[in-house]
């Protein structure tokens, strides 16, 4: 789970809601925006953003196998991170950690989590050898890794430990490293009875730039990740490794540039570079392409331009509490998350993924597997990637009306996906404290306040966003027919169907004034593609 400095379809249009904005006064009546999409122009390829945290079986009693959900939402890429037990090599809990309390504040079913948990490390005990098959418990973990693969993503694996694990010091460095390289052994070349080729991401510990997860120094962190780099490519060179899932991304320091010079001046393995960022302070879905950009400049100042950038957790807040929830969970965020999976597509970020998919805090899915509106713009997300030629449009923008098209291989469909945003007016962030002892005593709590933040852009202003007007040209079947169906999300509406009509043309006319915030998803068919 991240921080931020404040704390610690298809077409799809959503919009947020009436007054949330900074619109010009009377502005409820305004002139829809013109989009001009040109169905004959190929201009790239549509990019898939749809990684996630938070794995598809229960992580604790309760909670909902969903490996199905996530074959739907089209889930490509899960990082192992917050599985409270399994893929955690070191980590113990306990039912009197103020963090875990926070977070699971049920204590029967905290008590059962922390059985479950300390029941499900990897190597459960120092003092044995990493050399044999007996000293670790690879079970749980393997049901975590057999899950993810069933939905047919790829597994990105988190070495390190997950929210409210216990302040335990590293062990020796090098036996973590020879540990490390038998967990690679087991899931990619069969040792102990293991996989073969299951896992290609290894990511070097979480958010080591805060106390919560790191209290070591920058120098044992660099030592740490050298060591298992260096193991991991004796497994396998072809594995990706990389650190270190920065808390704050946009912060300079030695998480950062540190890091990187410390790796190039040793010649230690770095194939991407991971980091966070919530929007807590600003609620702006652009701040990630922003953030993107300079980390992509210092990578490639540090002699990295082939390294991958990896947002490996995202989301409007990283606020898990009650008062959040009917945000995190409704449509605004639904619009949110549809104008940060368009804007990435102009990126320098390769890999992102969103905190969280599962039915734990901040999930997409409720307890018995239903959806909750973000995973709605998922799932019209996923279903973009159905037509993967891009196509030339103009008439959006990146202060909150983002629009992206798409043509299919065979020319028979063309998809439009847009979403229209607005940060609420005046909008402050609400104040999220730490839990009382949170940190032992002897680590102290860091000012945030004077970590390094991006500053919020002042020339946002919405104009004419209140729905669009579409004209698609060139269509690709010609003169013949074509069937358009128009599904919607809103606060009372989960993409349903509300328009269903045929035509003829290379040329398509679509009107749609939609009161914020909402989804709509516009699929345009070739007539005679279409299956009876």
């Amino acid at each position: 789970m991240g921080m931020s400095r404040s704390w610690l379809l298809v077409l799809v249009i959503a919009i947020s809601e009436p007054g949330f904005g900074q619109s010009e006064a009377g502005q409820s009546n305004a002139g829809l925006r013109e989009i001009r999409i040109d169905a004959g122009k190929v201009v790239g390829t549509i990019r898939s953003f749809q990684g996630v945290n938070g794995v598809p079986t229960p992580i604790m009693a309760g909670l909902p196998n969903l490996e199905q959900q996530y074959r739907a939402l089209h889930v490509d890429v899960i990082r192992t991170h917050d599985t409270m037990g399994p893929t955690d090599i070191d980590a113990t809990y306990s039912v009197d950690n103020p963090l875990l309390a926070w977070l699971v504040p049920d204590t029967a079913q905290r008590a059962k989590l922390v059985n479950a948990a300390n029941a499900a490390a990897i190597f459960p005990d120092w003092n044995a050898d990493p050399e044999k098959p007996q000293s670790y418990n690879f079970g749980p973990t393997d049901r975590v890794i057999d899950g993810i693969r069933a939905t047919g993503a790829k597994v990105y694996y988190r070495i390190g430990r997950s929210w409210g694990a216990d302040f335990t010091k590293l062990p020796d460095l090098d036996k973590f490293a020879a540990v490390v390289k038998h967990i690679a052994m087991h899931y990619n070349r069969g040792w102990a009875h293991g996989l073969q080729n299951a896992v290609e991401y290894w990511e070097f510990w979480n958010e080591e730039d805060t106390p919560l997860f790191w209290t070591e120094t920058p120098e044992t962190f660099y030592q740490l990740y050298e060591k298992s780099a260096r193991a991991l490519k004796e497994v396998d060179s072809s594995l990706k490794v990389g650190a270190d899932a920065k808390a704050f991304g946009y912060g300079d320091g030695p998480y950062r540039e540190g890091l990187l010079d410390y790796c190039k001046q040793r010649n230690v393995p770095l194939d991407f570079y991971s980091w966070h960022h919530y929007t807590m302070d600003s609620a702006d879905p652009y701040d990630f392409n922003r953030i993107g950009d300079e980390i992509r400049k210092m990578m490639d100042a540090h002699g990295y331009s082939n390294a991958q950038s990896v947002l490996s957790e995202w989301n409007l807040t990283p606020d898990f509490t009650e008062p959040e929830k009917a945000r995190l969970q409704g449509v605004v965020n639904a619009a949110f998350v549809g104008d940060v999976l368009i804007y990435l597509q102009d990126s320098t970020i390769d890999i992102a993924h969103f905190y969280r998919a599962d039915a734990a805090w901040m999930g997409l899915f409720g307890l018995s597997g239903d959806y909750l509106k973000p995973a709605y713009t998922f799932q019209a997300m996923g279903t973009m990637l159905a037509t993967p030629q891009r196509l030339a449009l103009d008439g959006a923008d990146t202060v909150g009306l983002a629009v992206l098209a798409g043509r299919s291989s065979d020319g028979n469909t063309v998809q439009i996906l847009a979403s229209n945003y607005e940060i609420p007016k005046n909008y402050k962030p609400r104040p999220m404290e730490l839990p009382a002892n949170a940190l032992p005593k002897e680590v102290p709590m860091p000012d945030f306040s004077k970590t390094k933040s991006l500053p919020p852009r002042m020339d946002i202003k919405y104009n004419d966003n209140r729905g669009v007007r579409i004209r698609i040209e060139h269509l690709p079947w010609g003169k013949g027919g074509y069937r358009v169906q128009r599904y919607r999300l809103t606060d009372t509406e989960n993409l349903s169907l509300v328009g269903d009509t045929t035509g003829s043309g290379d040329t398509l006319d679509i009107s749609e004034p939609i009161a914020p915030p909402s989804v709509e998803l516009i699929v345009v068919q070739r007539k005679h593609a279409i299956m009876p």
